[in-house]
């Protein structure tokens, strides 16, 4: 997997606005975010995301616009539009705007049908998805960059992100609580399968095969012995005894490790 410790400095701002996709989301959101205050109630009714809706209305749409809509401005709004810019414009400095765009419409889509399955009833609205997608994305290129957790304490990317992604498995396990952590989740889940390529050829998903299959081969060996012992043991019996003073269960022993025996060689 290829990582990324820096990136290339910004162009002037007017260029760097006219060419950066990060920006005109931020800026897309917070449009939305304005004719929210004006319409509201009817267009987060129309725009967020409401599984029933979608299957009974047929609103279609809605699993893509709920992402552009947000509860309030401050903390919804402001912390996903920051995290956004921080995490994100690195990331589409690497891929470029086309496929960052990409990528980020995926997660947030991603989001969204992981949180129809869990729950139907509720409706939804905000980034976050997207941008838990983002925060995966700039973990796998940028590993070891470090990161603030809670703007205090710097931690790794690659820690950063196995700590979040844990933490919304956690509080999306332990039952309803008006955070959407299973949107969050499923922005995650579609950053790596986006990633799923670079996950398998990691160095630590090959130490963790590496390491389970030399524990199986271990526990396989120690069984095998286990088995050799005993049929050693019922051969000594057989010898000195003969086979029909052999109890039931050192028959049906004897007789599965012939037929295995037979298997193998075939």
């Amino acid at each position: 997997m290829r990582q990324y410790s820096n990136f290339q400095s910004r162009p002037s701002w007017g260029s760097y606005f006219a060419n950066n996709i990060v920006n005109k989301i931020i800026v897309a959101n917070v449009i939305v975010f304005m004719l929210q205050q004006v319409f509201a109630p009817n267009f987060a009714n129309l725009f967020a995301l409401s599984p029933r809706a979608v299957v009974q209305n047929f609103y279609f749409w809605q699993p893509l616009t709920y992402m552009f809509l947000h509860g309030g401005f401050f903390p919804h709004l402001f912390f996903n539009m920051l995290f956004l810019w921080f995490f994100g414009s690195p990331l589409e400095q690497v891929w470029g705007g086309k496929r960052f765009l990409q990528y980020y419409i995926m997660c947030g889509l991603g989001g969204a049908t992981l949180f129809m399955v869990f729950n139907f009833n509720t409706s939804v609205f905000g980034a976050s998805g997207a941008v838990f997608g983002v925060f995966l994305a700039y973990g796998m290129l940028f590993p070891n960059n470090y990161v603030y957790l809670y703007f205090l304490f710097p931690v790794k990317a690659k820690y950063f992100v196995a700590f979040i992604s844990l933490a919304q498995l956690a509080a999306g396990i332990s039952g309803p609580s008006g955070i959407a952590y299973f949107a969050h989740l499923g922005g995650i889940a579609t950053g790596l399968f986006f990633f799923r390529r670079e996950i398998r050829n990691s160095r630590f998903l090959r130490r963790t095969t590496g390491w389970w299959n030399d524990t199986q081969r271990t526990r396989r060996e120690e069984y095998d012995d286990q088995e050799s012992v005993k049929i050693d043991s019922i051969l000594d019996k057989i010898a000195s005894k003969g086979y029909e003073n052999l109890s039931t269960t050192e028959k049906r022993i004897l007789e599965n490790y012939s037929r295995k025996h037979k298997e193998d060689s075939e």
